[in-house]
């Protein structure tokens, strides 16, 4: 009856507005949620058989299941996320979600010029302990420009960053196996082979070869904040959500972020949110 009620008024309202225009304007009823429930089912299922609630959720999970859940940390005023770099022993970096800018970097062996000792929470990324870390190519540059034109083989891709606060940081591209989340003070070997998005445990099977920078050289607040580095968030090509949908370890490109606030934030870290990738 409502639907009916309701339907006869958008006609109305139809007439009265192709009336006033001119122009002769066709309007669609309204569908009772019932049965545009079971339409969408039908066409999620491609079937007009009766599907109980609890078949229609698992079926629903196990298309979308490759959703991740990584805990957020409070920094100085900032939010930042772990990722796990390398192998076979992945390392720990701590990146500021950034939803401004398109490239993740942070401090590598190579970095000169106290690259956050003493204020970062961890080392640097040491490439020589990963058997999967590679220089990007010179005919393979995603954001930054090639050293050796003539001969690319020998070259590298050298990027570099400015803020409007006044700090920067300079590096070369690299690639190598990363995941994000997982436990907090170990990295994650193997997978567990579950299927629980907020497991900790579970992160490791998300993990894809991810182009970063690899930093050379820090200034300003990327010498003295609590974070490692910086993680790209926003629509480039180089975006971190942007790679993990590229390689297919997440549906979509959506992610989000929810976030809480600690009195205070503490080295050995300070739980303050969390995020979702897919």
């Amino acid at each position: 009856m409502i639907v009916q009620s309701l339907n006869i008024v958008l006609g109305i309202a139809v007439m009265m507005l192709s009336s006033v225009i001119g122009k002769e304007l066709n309007y669609v009823p309204l569908i009772p949620y019932h049965q545009n429930r079971e339409r969408r089912r039908r066409k999620l299922f491609n079937s007009s058989s009766t599907i109980s609630n609890e078949e229609e959720q698992e079926e629903i999970r196990r298309r979308t299941s490759a959703v991740q859940v990584g805990a957020l940390y409070q920094g100085y005023g900032t939010h930042y996320i772990d990722l796990w770099v390398g192998t076979p022993n992945p390392q720990r970096q701590t990146l500021i979600v950034d939803t401004g800018s398109g490239v993740s970097a942070f401090p590598c062996s190579g970095c000169k010029n106290q690259c956050g000792d003493g204020h970062h929470i961890d080392s640097v990324f040491d490439e020589g302990k990963s058997k999967t870390f590679t220089k990007v190519k010179c005919n393979d540059c995603k954001r930054g420009s090639c050293t050796n034109k003539q001969h690319p083989e020998q070259g590298e891709c050298k990027i570099s960053m400015s803020y409007q606060e006044g700090s920067s940081w300079y590096a070369f591209e690299a690639r190598d196996q990363a995941y994000i989340g997982g436990p907090h003070d170990h990295g994650l070997v193997r997978d567990n082979g579950g299927d629980q998005d907020i497991d900790p445990n579970h992160a490791k099977a998300f993990s894809f070869d991810m182009t970063f920078g690899c930093q050379t050289r820090l200034t300003g607040l990327f010498k003295t904040q609590l974070a490692d580095g910086i993680m790209g968030m926003d629509i480039a090509d180089t975006a971190f959500n942007k790679m993990m949908h590229t390689q297919k370890k997440v549906p979509g490109l959506d992610f989000s972020l929810c976030f809480a606030r600690q009195p205070t934030a503490e080295r050995e870290g300070t739980e303050s949110g969390a995020m979702t990738m897919g």
